[in-house]
């Protein structure tokens, strides 16, 4: 009986540290993952204000800085936010680093989204064709 005292206290003292590392890394992902989703929520938001008929870059920026604010608080450090519009395009870029659950473990989160702006077309639609059960409603 005596050779086997004290080995339930050695083992808890080797993988209470393991347990606690696999929380602490559960707990970082956690916080990673609902960054991403903060920072593409405001990307996204950021992109309908810029790509609207009157939208403009500084209005998409403002945009996104306030619903990041908003949506991810203090989860997204440092954010940076580049908003361009031109002729054809819109494009939303955000990112920003988590914070650190994991002591050493720096992550970083960015997202890029990009879309067509709205114009206004003068030409008349084309013709289209119908068919007769169209007509009768």
């Amino acid at each position: 009986m005596g050779t086997d005292r004290g080995s339930v206290t050695t083992e808890v003292v080797l993988y209470a540290p393991l347990l606690m590392l696999l929380v602490l890394i559960g707990v970082q992902l956690a916080v990673w993952a609902l960054a991403q989703l903060g920072v593409q929520h405001a990307a996204n938001h950021a992109l309908q204000t810029t790509r609207v008929l009157d939208g403009s870059a500084d209005s998409g920026r403002a945009d996104a800085d306030s619903v990041l604010d908003q949506v991810a608080g203090g989860i997204v450090n440092d954010p940076q936010i580049v908003v361009t519009r031109t002729a054809d395009t819109a494009t939303v870029t955000v990112a920003g680093r988590v914070p650190a659950v994991v002591p050493f473990l720096r992550l970083r989160v960015r997202t890029e989204v990009s879309a067509p702006t709205e114009q206004f077309r003068t030409e008349p639609a084309p013709a289209s064709e119908t068919t007769a059960q169209e007509r009768q409603w």
